[in-house]
């Protein structure tokens, strides 16, 4: 075999050697798992590390969402909804939220997509992605948290305003930050059926007139209404129990509200001899309601400690309510008996 056959032969086997360590390499490469699916040096890792020794500082915390921004202040009161006209936030809510950013681990790495992120609620809500911005501060410029925070399918997901890269968390389950109205205790009225006596309705629309306990269970009209055919059995008890289904949607302060004459007035009367006397308004298509008590004359001192509890809590504020149950406080006559 001359020189140059050889020469020949040796690069023939070189590019065949190479040929099969490309194959080779090719091969395992193949049944590595892709990248988004490698273990990730952040994964068990908290998200905040710091975050739990800054918990005493904690002032303000902002929330800004693609439908509204909202600012949760610490006063000498306690926590507060600034945009509520500084309704009372509780402070199992603030617990909460404080806990999960103590708490929450890298657990997946998720994409890094943009055009995915509100797939999973991280969108940049600046430009009418369903993310929701968190951020956590002491009220004088330093922040202890800035977050991107979204839900699906009862997990969380992060990812820093400045990082296209989202995450699932462990740890703890984020709460629900896109709606400020989540943050406060609506529940002023805790009243149950069995306490109501009777109620007076003056409706919107019709004569005013008076539901009274029937001596079979339930409520009836009493006179002159009381020989009226009823158009449904429960009608009357439905309307006379209102109170006793207060769910409000909102809140907000009574004088932003309450403007004019009330549309209805629904009073209902207690066994224990409170008087608790709902209002009703409209504003820009919403149904408000304002509520008071007050208290029949020889009441006990249960009777008065409700009514000062129903007035301290409800009393400065007008609450949204679902046009069903805003309707109830008002039934006009005629949707009961004709």
């Amino acid at each position: 075999m001359n020189a140059a056959r050889a020469k020949q032969r040796r690069r023939s086997l070189l590019i065949a050697g190479g040929v099969a360590a490309a194959s080779m390499l090719l091969g395992a490469l193949a049944w590595m798992p892709a990248g988004a699916d490698l273990q990730r040096s952040e994964v068990g890792k908290r998200v905040l590390p710091a975050f739990a020794g800054k918990q005493g500082l904690i002032q303000l915390i902002m929330v800004t969402t693609q439908e509204e921004s909202y600012h949760l202040v610490r006063n000498d009161d306690g926590w507060v909804l600034a945009e509520k006209g500084s309704y009372p936030v509780t402070d199992a809510k603030i617990q909460e939220l404080t806990e999960a950013l103590s708490n929450i681990t890298y657990a997946e790495a998720m994409t890094r997509d943009e055009r995915k992120f509100d797939r999973i609620g991280l969108g940049d809500p600046a430009t009418g992605g369903t993310g929701a911005l968190l951020e956590v501060g002491d009220g004088k410029g330093n922040s202890f948290a800035k977050l991107l925070v979204g839900h699906r399918d009862g997990k969380s997901f992060v990812r820093k305003p400045d990082d296209l890269q989202a995450w699932a968390v462990a740890g703890a389950v984020m709460p629900p930050l896109q709606r400020g109205a989540a943050w406060v205790d609506l529940g002023v009225l805790e009243i149950s059926a069995e306490q109501i006596a009777g109620a007076d309705v003056r409706p919107a629309q019709g004569p005013a007139y008076r539901l009274l306990a029937a001596p079979g269970g339930g409520f009836a009209l009493a006179p002159p209404h009381d020989r009226l055919q009823l158009l449904a059995a429960l009608a009357p008890t439905l309307t006379a129990q209102a109170l006793a289904r207060f769910a409000p949607t909102d809140v907000a302060p009574a004088l932003e509200v309450a403007t004019g004459a009330p549309l209805a007035e629904h009073i209902t009367q207690l066994a224990s001899g409170v008087v608790v006397v709902v209002r009703s308004w409209r504003k820009d298509d919403q149904g408000w309601v304002t509520v008071s008590a007050a208290l029949a004359e020889g009441a006990s001192p249960e009777a008065t400690a409700l009514a000062v509890g129903i007035n301290a809590r409800a009393a400065p504020w007008a609450f949204a309510l679902s046009e069903l149950d805003w309707w109830t406080f008002s039934t006009p006559l005629n949707a009961i008996a004709g």
